[in-house]
């Protein structure tokens, strides 16, 4: 067995987007899905403790953290579906994130690795997130991922899922994930 955990950005401080995400997916959770209101965030990544190479299996080292994360991001010099240090995504604000920790069995984990290796470089699903929450026409391209939609899709892919569901915010998210393992917990 494997651990991974899916982190949620907590929007403390946020601006431009992440903001309106937030306020986006409250408004509309309030007509579709008001339970996952409590859980207030603006962006999920899969966090994986190792490094670009394998060589690391911790999740900090020194009171920074170790390993990968993982999703579609429009932050920094990313466009897209990448890869990056924890220690660049969650390490200089620790205090603004929440994780979910699970296992995956061997197998199931080195699928959703492979698969993550083949959808980097894609780009972010910008219309995906504008317009196919509220449409009844599916506006999402294939070709294209969003943060908790790619995220989603690799656990989906793990069997740490059940359900496939292709518009799904980060807090819908993390309300999936709570029903089936715990509460999210502080990283700080």
């Amino acid at each position: 067995m494997k651990k991974v955990r899916s982190v949620y950005h907590k929007p403390l401080g946020e601006r431009g987007f992440g903001r309106y995400i937030v306020g986006y997916t409250w408004f509309l959770g309030l007509f579709y899905n008001w339970k996952a209101l409590k859980y207030n965030y603006s962006h999920e990544e899969l966090w994986f403790p190792w490094d670009d190479k394998g060589e690391i299996d911790s999740w900090s080292f020194n009171g920074k953290p170790c390993g990968q994360c993982f999703s579609s991001t429009t932050r920094g010099k990313y466009n897209g579906v990448r890869f990056a240090p924890a220690s660049e995504v969650i390490g200089k604000h620790p205090e603004r994130w929440d994780y979910i920790e699970f296992e995956v069995e061997d197998e199931d984990y080195k699928r959703l690795v492979a698969y993550a290796y083949t959808q980097i470089g894609k780009k972010y699903d910008w219309r995906g997130v504008a317009l196919g929450f509220i449409s009844p026409v599916d506006f999402e391209d294939t070709d294209k991922w969003y943060c908790s939609e790619i995220c989603c899709w690799l656990k989906w892919l793990a069997y740490v899922i059940k359900d496939w569901e292709d518009r799904i915010s980060p807090r819908r998210s993390a309300m999936i994930m709570a029903k089936k393992y715990h509460e999210p917990k502080g990283l700080a």
